[in-house]
């Protein structure tokens, strides 16, 4: 099980089977999933089949995603996670979902903050982001995160 990270205000713990209703708050809202690269969820089933595999993913070693959780009320309010790790485990993709409700308080930014140092702990030592270029919110939050456009392949990299 991956371990528990604590923010000021959030924490990011083990994604379970019972999150499957909190999370399909946060996936199913279309504003939210504008450029995710999944569609917007519409029932419990594919919520259910999403878990599935984070937990399949996980076991594998290909994938560890967390659940957003605000300290205060113990509301879900999104993942992050890492991801498409490289050969040398030492470079791999974080991906990031929040709320649309939860956008502009800085949550996000607390999240990676929390995870970053886990992912240097785990030997990573560049984080890519793979942005829609349309998502131009996207794109102002990872640049003040410290993340640069790496070429012509839509990434944004990071070192740790």
């Amino acid at each position: 099980m991956l371990p528990t990270l604590g923010g000021h205000r959030l924490y990011l713990r083990h994604i379970i089977p019972s999150d499957v209703d909190a999370l399909l708050g946060v996936y199913a809202d279309p504003k939210t999933m504008r450029f995710a690269a999944d569609p917007v969820f519409t029932d419990t089933t594919m919520m259910q089949k999403m878990l599935q595999s984070v937990a399949c993913l996980y076991a594998s070693g290909e994938s560890f995603e967390w659940a957003i959780v605000l300290k205060e009320s113990g509301l879900l309010i999104g993942t992050c996670g890492l991801h498409s790790f490289n050969t040398a485990r030492n470079q791999c993709e974080v991906g990031c979902l929040l709320g649309s409700a939860y956008w502009g308080k800085g949550l996000m930014q607390e999240a990676l903050s929390t995870l970053i140092p886990y992912a240097r702990e785990i030997g990573i030592q560049r984080l890519l982001a793979d942005i829609d270029q349309q998502n131009l919110q996207a794109r102002r939050f990872f640049i003040k995160q410290g993340f640069q456009l790496q070429g012509d392949n839509g990434f944004w990299l990071a070192l740790v």
